[in-house]
């Protein structure tokens, strides 16, 4: 606290009490500072020495002279005496102004400042009504293509209340991916449950237990992408369920792998390449839906030389189709 010293001129009907209570100080440190012998015997026009202690406070935005004498429970005619402001008492944000009878504490920073407390990696998030994968990422603070990958989620749209997603560190290292066989419990399993469901292979009820079902279901899809069928989801099966491997029976287009950015429309990816949308639905037969892209996908570009052979087989199609009436129309003729 600081002390300041105001000259006073008594006024008439002033007393000690209320001249004390004007600048929010005490009676005897106005008995004190003036020497005063008899407390009673003050008169109009005298001088007084009036001491104050308080601090200084910096105005803020948004504040009032009657919001800061609420604040620090000081009545805010002393603010206006101490500080000798003039109808209509304007005040106005950085201003410092001196608080009569208050000790104001800032703190002071830390020399040595803790690091941020760090929460748990990974953590695990039950999807609520409503969520979007874009809402959970923004309260989580991590990219929505971290989630997506963390995840194994084929479709980003299609999540679900009650599904358990992992929520992976934004700075922390990729998420390692555990081994899982028969009779495992976690939220990794939900997850792989999840993934197989949505790819067609029954895994039985999603609740994170690998069952007989489960086990089924994972050697299922790996005979069906060519991979060894042991029914233990290793490394070699996630990276299969991460980046969509097709069914060894579709026939795997070779070209630029294209990795999708956010606002990307196969539109205007087409239109990059030069190439064309249908050429590059028929290069990733993954795509069902073609307004379904998600930022962090790979996708395939088609080479001039595939667009020449999809461009071909679409102008056979229309000449086989082409004759095809031709011939209708040749039957109807004779037959009139």
């Amino acid at each position: 606290m600081v002390t300041l010293e105001f000259t006073y001129v008594v006024q008439p009907g002033d007393t000690l009490f209320s001249i004390a209570k004007k600048f929010n100080t005490s009676v005897d440190a106005i008995i004190t500072r003036n020497n005063i012998i008899n407390p009673s015997l003050i008169y109009p026009g005298q001088r007084l020495i009036i001491p104050v202690q308080g601090s200084y406070y910096t105005v803020q935005p948004g504040d009032t002279l009657y919001l800061i004498a609420q604040k620090f429970n000081v009545p805010y005619e002393a603010i206006i005496y101490t500080n000798n402001l003039t109808y209509p008492y304007t005040i106005y944000p950085g201003q410092k102004l001196f608080i009569p009878g208050v000790k104001i504490v800032v703190p002071q920073p830390s020399l040595f400042p803790q690091p941020p407390l760090q929460k748990p990696c990974p953590t695990y998030y039950t999807v609520q009504p409503g969520d979007t994968l874009w809402i959970i990422a923004q309260k989580f603070g991590v990219s929505l293509d971290e989630l997506i990958k963390a995840n194994y989620l084929l479709n980003p749209n299609m999540i679900y209340a009650g599904q358990t997603l992992i929520i992976p560190c934004s700075t922390s290292p990729p998420i390692e991916y555990p081994t899982l066989k028969i009779g495992d419990r976690s939220p990794f399993v939900v997850n792989l449950q999840a993934r197989l469901k949505s790819l067609y292979f029954d895994p039985g009820p999603i609740d994170g237990i690998f069952g007989r079902k489960t086990e089924e279901a994972v050697k299922a899809y790996q005979q069906s992408r060519g991979l060894s069928v042991t029914g233990i989801v290793d490394n070699v099966t996630w990276n299969a369920l991460l980046f969509g491997t097709p069914p060894i029976t579709t026939p795997t287009l070779s070209g630029k792998v294209y990795i999708v950015k956010p606002g990307d429309t196969l539109w205007n990816i087409a239109k990059t390449f030069n190439t064309t949308v249908e050429a590059i639905l028929k290069a990733n037969p993954d795509i069902k839906d073609p307004n379904l892209i998600y930022p962090g996908q790979r996708i395939i570009i088609p080479t001039s030389s595939q667009e020449i052979t999809y461009n071909q087989e679409v102008q056979e199609i229309n000449e086989e189709q082409e004759e095809k009436q031709e011939n209708e129309e040749e039957n109807r003729v004779g037959a009139e």
